[in-house]
């Protein structure tokens, strides 16, 4: 028996569409699942299937209708056609892109489909003969669709008109953003495009307006680094720093932090890129290189602002370095970020810099280091279902390291004393390491002995 069809059009108009098949059952998404005069005009006309109905909300319609009106259009679409055939056919292409409706509805169901999968980044990657869409998803890379190199080339062109980028322009790389609305989103896509061998590969970071900052409680830090975290709440003035590889949080416990803190009686500024959480109360800075306003630009200024707390979202040079620890000595509490693989290398990150070692010394207050892991899946406990996309995994949590550093510590920081013999100090003080914590979340049954090999190596 032939699997009946329901078109895009009749879908929107009256709020039902197909959702699966099984047998010869047909099950029906509806916005209404009450419209029994609907159900009575569908069962008739799909007299030979058992018809089975079900409410889904506008958000998951929209998703599926959006999907369905992409697949049914293949007017731009030729998969066979070669590179440089589709080169030569790009302006005609980028000619009727605006309007295009195919095009316009694939965007928006590789849109709606990353929010739905809970993806921060969407890669848009071209091939030699179609082009990939990946979603990160918990950290990482899944390739959702194929789409033809001509359609690619649409969506390309599509992104820069929303972007306001140059469209005709695929030969060197370019930046930008874009709002996009949904009914329970407000999304601010950053968008790259890079020129590839073979096309462009195009990222968009999607941050969620929506989204206001975790409580630290939510983050997942094991129970015993409460205190932890509240000692560096109680601290006024100083340089706390969050570390980590790109992708491991930093920015998440920093808004956190900062979320704390008393703003009414204190004048908080950070200096972000880009700007991830909106914080009521926080005067928030986004870096824009192009007119010279970067981290170390924004922080000359800021001082002038009368600041009690500054948060730099990255440490990244010799310059921000200096700033940071000139504004944690004139009494300023100071938190930022680095990119270091573990917490006591953060200290000679700094000195590496050009940072004298006895004013890391004088300033700096505590280190934490973070990593976020991906968590069993409650449902098939990492077996594999279609709650988690049969990963095995639903969301992330943090394992962490914190060095409180103490007036020992700074001693020995100041002195200039190796590596090996800040690790042999804190050893005797039962300093808890990364792989520590992350097997305390193995033993609780949070995440598997697989996922912390693959995020933090095999240990030696």
């Amino acid at each position: 028996m032939k699997a009946p069809s329901i078109t895009p059009a009749f879908c929107a108009s009256n709020g039902i569409i197909i959702i699966r098949f099984e047998d010869k059952t047909i099950f029906f998404g509806m916005l209404n699942a009450n419209d029994a005069i609907l159900k009575t005009r569908v069962k008739k006309s799909y007299a030979e299937w058992q018809c089975v109905f079900q409410e889904l909300d506008t958000e998951a319609f929209n998703l599926k209708l959006s999907q369905l009106f992409s697949e049914e259009s293949s007017s731009i679409d030729n998969d066979n056609s070669p590179y440089e055939a589709v080169r030569d056919r790009r302006e005609s292409i980028i000619d009727q892109v605006a309007d295009d409706a195919p095009v316009v509805n694939l965007l928006n169901s590789i849109f709606l489909e990353a929010i739905s999968k809970r993806a921060s980044d969407i890669h848009i990657e071209s091939g030699a003969s179609e082009s990939a869409v990946r979603f990160r998803v918990d950290g990482l890379l899944v390739t959702v669709k194929k789409i033809s190199q001509e359609r690619a080339i649409a969506v390309s062109a599509r992104l820069k008109i929303l972007a306001n980028l140059n469209v005709l322009e695929n030969r060197r790389p370019q930046d930008g953003h874009i709002d996009v609305k949904t009914d329970s989103y407000s999304l601010d896509v950053r968008i790259s495009t890079i020129p590839t061998v073979w096309g462009e590969s195009i990222v968009l970071r999607l941050l969620n307006r929506s989204d206001s900052p975790f409580s630290l409680d939510s983050l997942g830090f094991s129970a015993g680094y409460s205190g932890y975290l509240q000692s560096i709440l109680a601290v006024t003035s100083g340089l706390i720093l969050v570390t980590g590889p790109t992708g491991s949080g930093k920015t998440t416990t920093l808004a956190a932090l900062l979320k704390e803190l008393d703003i009414k009686s204190t004048k908080i500024i950070s200096i972000e890129d880009p700007v991830e959480y909106r914080i009521p109360g926080i005067i928030q800075i986004q870096v824009n290189d192009e007119l010279g306003l970067g981290f170390d630009a924004l922080l000359r200024r800021i001082f002038r602002q009368d600041p009690d707390v500054i948060m730099i979202g990255e440490i990244r040079d010799i310059e921000t370095a200096e700033l940071a620890i000139r504004a944690a000595l004139t009494g300023h509490l100071v938190f930022a970020t680095l990119h270091t693989n573990n917490s006591i290398e953060a200290v000679y990150r700094l000195q590496n810099m050009g940072i004298p070692p006895y004013m890391v010394a004088a300033v700096l207050k505590a280190v934490i280091a973070q990593r976020l892991i991906r968590k069993v899946c409650k449902d098939c406990m990492a077996k594999g279902c279609a709650s988690c996309s049969n990963t095995g995994y639903m969301g992330r949590t943090a394992i962490a390291e914190f060095i409180p550093v103490d007036t020992t510590l700074q001693d020995m920081i100041a002195g200039g004393l190796a590596i090996e013999q800040l690790r042999s100090h804190l050893q005797k003080m039962c300093f808890k390491t990364l792989y520590d914590d992350a097997e305390e979340k193995i033993l609780l049954g949070l995440t598997t002995e697989a996922e912390i090999r693959r995020e933090l190596g095999v240990r030696l």
